[in-house]
């Protein structure tokens, strides 16, 4: 028994487990999967977007090699796995893999499932299944706390200083909903990002306004947008409301919950 204990451990010592792939993300919402689920020495490089204010693991970003999208700076680097939600265009996957380089491509999730199909995708394919099981089951039990304790159904309205909102099928509207809270423009029929209705709004005005984007350095305000409207400006300045960080809101993922719970906190 103890020879074989003995064969066993020099056989493992003479093949080492494989080493985990090295990757690089080529926009910064991969950004933020592969710096939070990869070991350090994994990250080969990140986006020029990855230290914006609008990046959640901005500071994660310090000091790591940054690339544009392109053939020439991906290649350099050798990766054996490319991250990419848009980066890189239509023919990422047909550009990179023909340099033999694996590409994975993240959905663009519409709720809490889909952030966390994005995290078993991305863990896979780094090899820390377990890293991703962890931060899933992090985000279930903050949400089922969410579920338990909040439940206004007051009406809230998201406004951004581009003068769109946000409807059903978008990540705002399930960050609402997991608040307690209710979507008015999904109430009202409205799908993904419509123009801020500002006559509908004045008529029937929201309980509670949540506001992205308008703390953000990097964020175009559109002085034209239904945002600036003076009667609207007026409701919007006194009705009770929330400013979500660039950085929450900017890519559906984990962090999303932090602004579930934003949203709820500040509705109560």
């Amino acid at each position: 028994m103890i020879r074989l204990t003995v064969l066993l451990l020099a056989l493992a010592a003479a093949f080492p487990a494989a080493a985990k792939p090295r990757a690089v993300s080529l926009d910064y919402c991969t950004d933020q999967y592969l710096l939070k689920l990869a070991d350090k020495d994994q990250v080969l490089a990140v986006s020029r977007g990855a230290d914006k204010d609008y990046s959640h693991l901005r500071a994660e970003a310090v000091n790591r090699k940054q690339i544009r999208p392109s053939r020439e700076e991906v290649f350099a680097l050798a990766p054996d796995l490319v991250l990419r939600q848009w980066g890189g265009g239509a023919n990422a996957e047909k550009n990179f893999t023909a340099f033999g380089a694996r590409v994975v491509s993240l959905g663009y999730p519409e709720d809490f499932e889909g952030v966390k199909d994005n995290i078993r995708l991305v863990a896979d394919a780094l090899g820390q299944e377990p890293r991703g099981e962890a931060l899933i089951g992090e985000m279930e039990a903050r949400l089922d706390a969410l579920a338990r304790t909040s439940d206004s159904k007051k009406r809230a309205l998201y406004v951004t200083p581009g003068g769109v909102t946000a409807g059903a099928h978008t990540m705002i509207d399930a960050m609402i909903r997991a608040a307690g809270l209710v979507n008015v423009a999904a109430e009202e029929g409205e799908s993904y990002w419509p123009a801020l209705p500002a006559e509908e709004v004045l008529l029937a005005p929201p309980d509670f306004i949540v506001g992205g984007f308008f703390v953000s350095r990097d964020e175009d305000i559109n002085h034209w947008s239904a945002a600036r409207h003076p009667a609207l400006k007026r409701l919007l300045e006194k009705t009770p409301s929330v400013q979500l960080p660039a950085d929450l809101v900017s890519c559906a993922a984990w962090f999303s919950v932090d602004a579930a719970e934003m949203i709820a906190k500040g509705a109560e």
